[in-house]
């Protein structure tokens, strides 16, 4: 292993030492670690590559997902519109608390409007309390409790697992909480974890606000009812798009990432630029409406580009479509007996039966994709889009085992940037945690009239070995 190669995985053992996901400067990192500044780049250069950071010129690097999208000005812009978009970024959470926005001069440039403009702009940012000087530059206003309280929490609500503890299943879910902690800390706050299964939701009077998710509830309005007669502030994830039903508290403010479809526009708009003009879009959940969006949305940036677009789709609901069912299995039952099992296994046998599960589950997912892989490889397409990660990786599998070269002959993208999909060297699209947690204690802390009763978060691609330029080789 090289210096860099070290270095590179010292950089990641301190990723928590800056939560806002802006790394120190080159220099500041070559001091911190006793390098030259050479082998720092070198070593950033490898986490580049592998998708961990990201950089733009004049922001340095960032970890991969925390890299604030650039404001997208029309060159007509007044000084209000400018200032008024800049501040719906800073109340969704775009731009990090503790990183300085770019200078004036950066800023104008970036805007394609005269410095005078963008100064403007951000001096109505200042006066309305979401910016503010320390030295020469501008930081995004960190919002404050307003209230003493002994030990300030936000309870997190979330569904039960099988034992009664706080149910955390994928890598969403789990980016998500990690993020809402690290911000929530940096607000000088702590999380309280309540797993909810139809119980009535008492904080504590140290609670200033709750959390929660709609993920993993056979009835999603059932916790928002709950919740919507508190007297504290509420955010809420919602997993499953409910706003379409009766109307709830106006204090419940809610926030979505992954249901629109604008996120399928993003990933169409990338393989468009690499030269793409004929994409396959392959989904067995497509039952559930944000696959139907994720389509929507990719069908429509193609079609703008005269480009073509195929679909091969099922109508599942999810992947507990094959799971549930894996679990009663008669195979499963004859070879995994529990008292079988208990004498090989120390402590509880439910978690590798678990597993047994998970792995029965989706082996019947792989043998119902196949006749839509077929489809999308006979369709001559040029790049695949997965509804998610795990369909993606599936083909990406499945096209190797067939000899197709990826991204050579095809490029494969999925959604949602779990581990694996690290892991396997996948392009993917990533979702932006850290601004749906600093949003939400943003609205929690210090509300504000630009926020809304909905708030979309997007994110971006994250662009790996599984995409490359329409016919190149890799």
């Amino acid at each position: 292993m090289t210096r860099a190669e070290e270095l590179a995985e010292q950089i990641v053992g301190e990723w928590t030492a800056w939560p806002a996901g802006r790394l120190p400067s080159g220099r500041n990192l070559a001091s911190r670690f006793g390098s030259s500044t050479r082998t720092v780049q070198e070593a950033l250069e490898i986490l580049r590559r592998r998708g961990m950071v990201q950089s733009r010129p004049r922001s340095g690097f960032w970890r991969t997902g925390d890299l604030p999208a650039p404001l997208r000005i029309s060159s007509r812009s007044t000084a209000s519109d400018l200032s008024r978009r800049l501040m719906t970024e800073i109340v969704e959470g775009r731009h990090p608390w503790d990183s300085p926005l770019p200078s004036i001069k950066e800023l104008a440039l970036e805007w394609g409007c005269h410095v005078q403009t963008a100064s403007k702009a951000l001096e109505a940012g200042i006066h309305a309390r979401l910016l503010e000087r320390r030295g020469r530059r501008l930081f995004p206003v960190r919002p404050r409790l307003g209230r003493k309280a002994a030990t300030p929490h936000i309870l997190c609500v979330g569904a039960a697992a099988s034992d009664g503890h706080f149910r955390l299943d994928s890598d969403r879910e789990s980016d998500f909480w990690r993020e809402l902690g690290a911000q929530a800390t940096l607000a000088g706050l702590s999380l309280v974890r309540s797993a909810w299964s139809g119980q009535k939701v008492v904080p504590s009077q140290d609670a200033v606000g709750v959390v929660a998710t709609t993920w993993h509830h056979h009835d999603p309005m059932a916790v928002c009812r709950e919740l919507s007669r508190l007297r504290i502030p509420v955010c809420v994830w919602v997993e499953e798009h409910i706003l379409e039903g009766p109307s709830l508290d106006s204090r419940i403010r809610f926030h979505d990432q992954g249901y629109s479809s604008r996120i399928g526009s993003i990933v169409a708009r990338h393989l468009l630029d690499l030269g793409h003009k004929h994409l396959a879009f392959f989904s067995p959940w497509h039952a559930s409406q944000w696959s139907r969006n994720r389509l929507q949305g990719i069908e429509h940036e193609v079609a703008r580009n005269g480009g073509k677009v195929d679909a091969f789709c099922l109508e599942g609901e999810s992947e507990w479509d094959r799971l549930i069912p894996a679990e009663t299995d008669p195979v499963l039952i004859r070879c995994f007996p529990e008292k079988a099992l208990s004498r090989i296994v120390e402590g509880p046998t439910c978690r590798l039966r678990e597993l047994v599960v998970q792995e029965l589950g989706w082996n019947r997912v792989r043998r119902d994709t196949e006749p839509l892989l077929e489809g999308a490889l006979a369709s001559g397409a040029t790049a695949w889009i997965g509804a998610n990660d795990v369909c993606a990786l599936n083909a990406l599998k499945w096209l190797r085992e067939k000899g197709v070269r990826v991204p050579g002959e095809i490029s494969v993208v999925g959604f949602d940037d779990i581990v694996e999909a690290l892991r396997s060297d996948l392009t993917s699209f990533r979702f932006s945690y850290a601004s749906m947690a600093r949003s939400m204690i943003r609205q929690i802390l210090s509300p504000s009239s630009l926020s809304s009763s909905l708030t979309r978060h997007e994110g971006m691609v994250v662009a790996r070995g599984s995409s490359a330029p329409a016919g190149g080789r890799r």
